[in-house]
């Protein structure tokens, strides 16, 4: 099993923002400082508190998605508010951009400012 794992500043504001806009739900397996949360699987996503975050500038997690279209459209009517880009060849549309070959992929940020992808792969 492999977990994906973040750092937070404030746990309780991580675990409103994963369950209630994310929609994940936290494992009975949680324990203290962390949040463990099912993906599907046998997936996880772990956070844990830390006093000062570890921000990258990168992306952290992916979900994968079958209906990118769907689940942008389900997040953001939880508040989800996703990066957009408009550059010659990075454009987002409806929240997506569209990679040739590769595939779909929207972008959103965790309260900590962790980079959170969806992506539909081609």
């Amino acid at each position: 099993m492999i977990s994906a794992v973040l750092v937070s500043t404030d746990l309780e504001r991580s675990q409103r923002f994963y369950q209630d806009q994310v929609g994940l739900t936290l494992s009975p397996e949680t324990i203290k400082n962390h949040l463990l949360f099912d993906c599907g699987n046998g997936t996880t996503l772990l956070v844990y508190g830390r006093p000062s975050g570890n921000k990258a500038d990168h992306t952290q997690v992916r979900f994968w998605s079958t209906d990118i279209d769907k689940d942008v459209a389900e997040l953001a009517s939880r508040g989800i508010v996703f990066d957009e880009y408009d550059t010659e060849t990075f454009k987002t549309v409806d929240h997506v951009v569209t990679s040739s070959g590769i595939g779909r992929s929207a972008w959103f940020k965790d309260p900590d400012g962790n980079t959170i992808a969806v992506f539909q792969p081609e």
